[in-house]
C-alpha cells in the first residue's frame, strides 16, 4: 500500500504492522511525539485526507485525548493509525509547528518584557497610593495600663 505524505508531496510503502509515527520516522519525516507512540500527549496529531476507508475507527485510549475533534476535521494519532490501503496524511500542522517553536530554557528571560496594566474597577493598580493626611489626634483616647507601675 502507498502512502501519501503533504506537504512535501512524498510517497512511502507502509504495512499495516506499522503505525503512521514509525512508518514517517522510518522515512525521515518529522512527526512530533512526546510520548512516543503511548497514546498520552496529543502532539502526533495529523489529518487523513484520503483513504479513511483504509484504517480502522479511533480507539477508546485515542478517542479520550483527541474528544470527538476526530468526527470534525478527521485529525488522529499518528501512533495509534495502522493502514490497510492506500491513504493521504496531511502533515502541515507538523510542519507548522516544528517551524514555529521556540525553544524556552528554564530561568531565562526573554528580551521581550512587557509590563502589567491591571484594572481593578477604575483604579489603576500600577500607580501609587496617595499618602493618607495626618491627624492631629485620634478620637479614640489611649489607655495605659497602671496597675504594673509600681
Amino acid at each position: 500500500m502507498k502512502i501519501k505524505f503533504l506537504p512535501q508531496n512524498i510517497v512511502v510503502e507502509g504495512t499495516p504492522d506499522k503505525t503512521l509515527l514509525k512508518i514517517a520516522t522510518e522515512n525521515q519525516l518529522e512527526i512530533r511525539s512526546i510520548c512516543k507512540g503511548v497514546p498520552s500527549c496529543a502532539e502526533c496529531r495529523v489529518k487523513i485526507v484520503e483513504g479513511e476507508s483504509n484504517i480502522l475507527p479511533p480507539s477508546k485510549a485515542e478517542l479520550s485525548l483527541i474528544g470527538t475533534s476526530h468526527f470534525i476535521d478527521g485529525r488522529r494519532l499518528s501512533c495509534q493509525v495502522r493502514c490497510f490501503g492506500d491513504v493521504t496524511v496531511d502533515l502541515s500542522e507538523q510542519v507548522d509547528r516544528s517551524e514555529n517553536q521556540v525553544k524556552k530554557i528554564r530561568g531565562f528571560r526573554s528580551q521581550k518584557q512587557q509590563e502589567s496594566h491591571a484594572v481593578n474597577d477604575t483604579m489603576l493598580l500600577s500607580e501609587k497610593p496617595e499618602k493618607p493626611e495626618k491627624h492631629e489626634k485620634s478620637e479614640k483616647p489611649q489607655q495605659h495600663d497602671h496597675k504594673n507601675k509600681k
